[in-house]
């Protein structure tokens, strides 16, 4: 925790009564590419402690909500027009819940910042990080609208190219963004898909578990 607690953005967090830094990373994200916007219905995956889905409530605004999901608890409470689901995304109770939550309706967005328990082996974070990245593309595939967006964090190993090649495959524009608030040390990217076609090919039955039938 020393080289956090040197760095801006920690203190940034700290002073503003923000969960984490991870704050900003998505803040810029949305500033820079617009993205999100008031009225939005949009998902947070990965969300805890909390960072992301502060900033993405105040995005989508008091007529928006954010479906965040997580294994681990949130630090504290979320905003109003933020409704949390503490599981895993692979259960179908997950997704039985955020089909409720939906009522019919698809997603404008979907945003995920899952990680995995970093073992300092990057070989083996880059994997998993992009299987978790797989997870959300699926997400992304079942419910988000066309012309919906979506990004997700990883670390760029042996995969990635073939990771980009199936957002590219699934959104008009694709972006590999890396965020000023990321820490200097990290490898983390965020891989940015603007304006979902609606044409790709549609993988539900290769994830079964993900999906909620009706």
């Amino acid at each position: 925790m020393a080289y956090e607690r040197k760095d801006r953005y920690y203190r940034k967090a700290k002073e503003q009564g923000l969960p984490s830094r991870a704050s900003f990373k998505i803040e810029e994200i949305i500033q820079k590419y617009h993205f999100v916007r008031p009225g939005n219905f949009v998902l947070d995956l990965g969300a805890a402690p909390g960072g992301w889905a502060v900033l993405l409530a105040k995005a989508v605004g008091p007529q928006g909500k954010v479906f965040a999901l997580d294994l681990e608890s949130l630090a504290k409470p979320p905003p109003a027009n933020v409704s949390f689901f503490q599981g895993d995304i692979r259960e179908e109770k997950t997704s039985t819940w955020l089909k409720e939550q939906l009522a019919g309706k698809k997603l404008d967005a979907v945003c995920s910042d899952m990680s995995p328990k970093l073992s300092g082996i990057f070989f083996k974070d880059a994997y998993i990080s992009t299987e978790l990245a797989e997870l959300a593309l699926e997400m992304a595939r079942f419910w988000l609208k066309p012309g919906g967006h979506f990004v997700a964090k990883l670390f760029p190993g042996e995969e990635f190219p073939a990771y980009l090649k199936k957002v590219r495959a699934a959104f008009t524009s694709v972006k590999v963004v890396e965020p000023e608030a990321s820490r200097k040390t990290s490898r983390e990217v965020y891989v940015l898909g603007l304006k979902r076609t609606g044409q790709e090919r549609n993988l539900e039955g290769s994830l079964p578990f993900i999906f909620a039938k009706s």
